[in-house]
């Protein structure tokens, strides 16, 4: 029988994973563009330019929960994925004390910092007043919107995505109600349609009761941890994420403030519209591309270099046909798409639609560039992570939109947005071939990672049935007598692969469910890895006794006693058992 592998195992994980992910970020960012449209419509397009102006700050105030959330969450992925449970388990700890601590910090100033913020990205009276009622209610929720961010990402890599989408799912739920109550009805202006959101996310943090009382995570919150090492490791590992927020910042704030005091108000209430429709692009592209972190951390901590070719090949593809839909209906409709965000000024209406189909020509080389900052700070290469980041939002983008709105005006600025975007990719990628050729990069193509043919290691997929449990065992005491290790290693190597895999087709999964198992055999040093993944029912061979009901006798205690480690982890809803000889 030929044994192959196969992405079945992965490719479950990965729609498993999306579904929660895509509702996340569809949530998240239909709020943002539904409190865009209610803001537009209800209050008036000069406080949609307001938000617009004030949202740099708002982005800045963000960054504790966002780089502790995505830095923590990445390294606790690649340590679940290397089995090590209490250090991820720290690092998560570490994680929400900090975000906290700088959160409540942020909050108490608010009263002191609020009016002078405001009038730092609105010089106009009216704006600069809208600007700071919105900005106070933002700097007050500061604690729940970061530990809403923080939390979020934790519970995708550790066994519940399902519960991150339900709480933004209630939050941009009760964010869209109160909007139109507090909005519409109470006639509380700006600090209605902020107070919404906090509101909004004060509930969907209710989801975290559930987590806590869950048997399948594997994070504990431990008291007794390194405290301000683990800190520093989160944000080291999620700095080219906050290069991306701080940048795009500081982008926001030097573009706004540009074309208010250049152009003017009317060319600022078109590329307020332009601006806030890139919220749509994050919409269909970001639930995709942010699966990344959490599934290919975990395989990138397990050396499974099969799962993530075929894992970042379904996000490219899948991101791109969404991206490239939304380009088309821009590229259409732009007047409808105006209209959407309230811009109903006839003489303004012609302009407004040839910027947006300009504009959205910048959404595939951003999807692309968001692409390569998920995957490079997910496999810990940070230097192309933040070059592509500080490249896109700042180092490019503002010179090249200094230069064309000179000579285009409102349309250059919003030109500059696409030529930015694919310079970008031409840059870093240029650069990541460059050192690869001088060994600086010594893994393979774009992702990185040793090419098929030159990783040497068995990777096979079996149904769990007993033929193909039994087969396996022929298969790597072949393939260990190949390359000359010793016939006891062998024999206990296959052993285990055989022990286990029976177990997993006799009692992992029901009558009506299709098994799949995932065995690798790799070598690492002076040691022979063994990884065996199913997505069956949580099974712990380790913690098993061979006297048990439904176990095999003998097997299992003999593994026990002749490999050096024995280990399990549940990650990615699946079981991970890991043999050491």
């Amino acid at each position: 029988m030929e044994y192959k592998r196969n992405d079945f195992l992965v490719s479950k994980k990965f729609y498993r994973y999306l579904i929660p992910s895509f509702l996340s970020e569809m949530a998240m960012h239909m709020g943002s563009v539904v409190d865009a449209v209610v803001v537009g419509n209800l209050i008036g397009v000069e406080a949609l330019s307001a938000v617009t102006l004030v949202s740099p700050i708002i982005q800045v105030l963000h960054l504790p929960g966002l780089i502790l959330g995505l830095g923590g969450a990445t390294l606790a992925a690649i340590w679940l994925g290397e089995r090590k449970i209490k250090d991820a388990s720290d690092i998560f700890s570490a994680c929400v004390v900090a975000g906290i601590i700088f959160s409540c910090v942020g909050a108490l100033s608010s009263f002191w910092i609020n009016a002078p913020l405001a009038e730092l990205v609105a010089d106009d009276p009216k704006l600069a007043t809208f600007a700071e009622e919105y900005l106070l209610i933002n700097l007050l929720g500061l604690p729940i919107m970061t530990l809403t961010f923080l939390t979020c990402e934790f519970l995708s890599v550790d066994n519940h995505p399902d519960l991150g989408a339900w709480m933004f799912s209630i939050a941009e739920a009760v964010n869209v109600v109160f909007d139109i109550v507090l909005v519409k009805f109470a006639g509380m202006g700006m600090e209605g349609a902020a107070a919404a959101t906090i509101i909004g996310y004060a509930c969907g943090l209710v989801t975290l009761i559930f987590y806590a009382r869950s048997k399948e995570r594997m994070l504990k919150f431990n008291f007794g941890v390194a405290w301000l090492k683990n800190i520093f490791v989160a944000l080291k590992t999620g700095l080219p994420r906050v290069s991306l927020e701080f940048m795009q910042a500081l982008q926001i704030f030097v573009l706004n403030t540009t074309v208010l005091k250049i152009l003017g108000v009317e060319a600022m209430e078109i590329y307020a519209v332009c601006s806030n429709t890139l919220i749509m692009a994050e919409l269909l592209a970001g639930g995709i591309i942010s699966v990344i972190p959490n599934i290919c951390g975990v395989l990138f901590g397990e050396k499974d270099f099969f799962g993530i070719r075929r894992l970042m090949k379904k996000v490219l593809v899948l991101s791109g046909i969404l991206i490239s839909v939304l380009t088309v209906v821009f590229l259409l409709v732009p007047e409808d798409i105006a209209l959407l965000f309230g811009l109903e000024n006839e003489e303004l209406l012609p302009a407004a639609a040839t910027c947006l189909r300009i504009y959205s020509l910048s959404f595939v080389p951003y999807v692309f560039n968001e692409f390569l900052q998920h995957y490079y700070q997910t496999i810990l290469e940070t230097f192309l992570a933040t070059l592509d980041t500080i490249l896109e939002f700042f180092v490019l983008l503002i010179p090249i939109t200094f230069l064309l709105m000179h000579f285009y005006g409102i349309y250059g600025v919003c030109a500059a947005v696409p030529v930015s975007e694919i310079l970008t990719i031409i840059i870093v990628e240029g650069t990541r071939k460059f050192l690869q050729e001088r060994g600086k990069l010594p893994r393979e193509g774009l992702l990185m990672i040793p090419k098929p043919e030159h990783d040497d290691s068995l990777d096979v997929t079996i149904e769990a049935d007993e033929k193909n449990t039994v087969g396996i065992s022929k298969k790597i005491i072949d393939y260990c007598r190949e390359r000359n290790v010793d016939e006891n290693t062998a024999y206990v190597l296959g052993l285990a692969a055989e022990e286990i895999a029976v177990n997993i087709s006799r009692y992992g999964y029901g009558k009506n469910k299709k098994p799949y198992i995932d065995i690798n055999l790799s070598r690492d040093e002076e040691l022979w890895l063994l990884r065996i993944r199913d997505d069956g029912i949580p099974f712990d061979p380790t913690t098993c006794q061979p006297d048990e009901k439904n176990f095999l006798r003998g097997g299992i205690d003999l593994i026990r006693k002749l490999a050096k480690n024995f280990t399990y982890t549940r990650v990615l809803n699946m079981n991970n058992t890991i043999i050491e000889v």
